[in-house]
């Protein structure tokens, strides 16, 4: 797949969505080699002898906040982005992050997509092209638009997984929205509730000058919750389905 070559300039964060042409986050161990395939080209590339198994396991502990061995990455490189906010939800993942250098996005984007197509479909019996189209990505400006894209990613996503639908016909229970929010473990939003702290996720100050209510679990808690009861009104413009 070629490079898709737009650029966002360093320390812009930006929301990236890709979508695949089929279900491929419907498992769990596809999720959790996704996780250790973004962790690993995002620092160089994986160990090329690596076992499937070991990708799922360490997908898993870096979920966890557990380290992995340093034999499984071959580092070659700083990180090319840094992770604000993730999701990954049925045929496609949001990612909020800031760009390392102008070049970062296009060439994470390339390497992990490629890298977890070819996994993919080598373990799925498939042939064909994994994501149809190219990803689609915004800067965000300004304090609006980063509450809303985070707000987005982690919490509105994620809850299509919950009740598909409840975009349209509201959510049926704020409280189980909740509970389930806090227990879907391939979001960022344990992390942002104190819950765990994922290995994959930029750096603590990184996080506390660019994430919204990073800071503080106690007040997040407050203001999803908040959310939830009262289904908030929320704008399209960062957003790309």
């Amino acid at each position: 797949m070629p490079y898709r070559k737009i650029f966002f300039a360093k320390d812009q964060p930006v929301h990236i969505v890709s979508r695949a042409l089929t279900n491929v986050f419907r498992e769990e161990d596809d999720c959790f080699r996704f996780i250790f395939q973004y962790y690993a080209v995002n620092l160089g590339r994986k160990d090329t002898n690596m076992k499937t198994k070991d990708m799922v396991k360490s997908g898993r502990a870096l979920l966890r906040g557990e380290e992995i061995p340093e034999k499984f990455v071959i580092r070659s490189h700083p990180p090319l982005v840094h992770l604000l906010d993730f999701s990954l939800v049925g045929n496609h993942y949001h990612f909020y992050l800031l760009p390392t250098t102008d070049t970062a996005i296009p060439m994470l984007m390339h390497k992990l997509n490629d890298s977890f197509a070819r996994s993919f479909n080598l373990l799925h019996g498939r042939k064909d092209a994994l994501f149809g189209s190219r990803y689609k990505g915004v800067a965000i400006k300004d304090e609006l638009q980063s509450y809303t894209v985070s707000r987005y990613v982690s919490i509105i996503n994620p809850l299509d997984v919950f009740q598909p639908g409840w975009r349209e016909k509201g959510l049926s229970n704020a409280k189980e929205a909740f509970n389930f929010l806090e227990n879907y473990g391939f979001s960022s939003f344990p992390d942002k509730i104190r819950q765990r702290a994922s290995l994959i996720l930029a750096p603590q100050e990184i996080l506390e000058q660019y994430a919204p209510f990073w800071g503080n679990g106690e007040e997040y808690r407050e203001f999803v919750t908040e959310f939830l009861k009262e289904k908030a009104n929320y704008p399209q413009s960062v957003f790309m389905e």
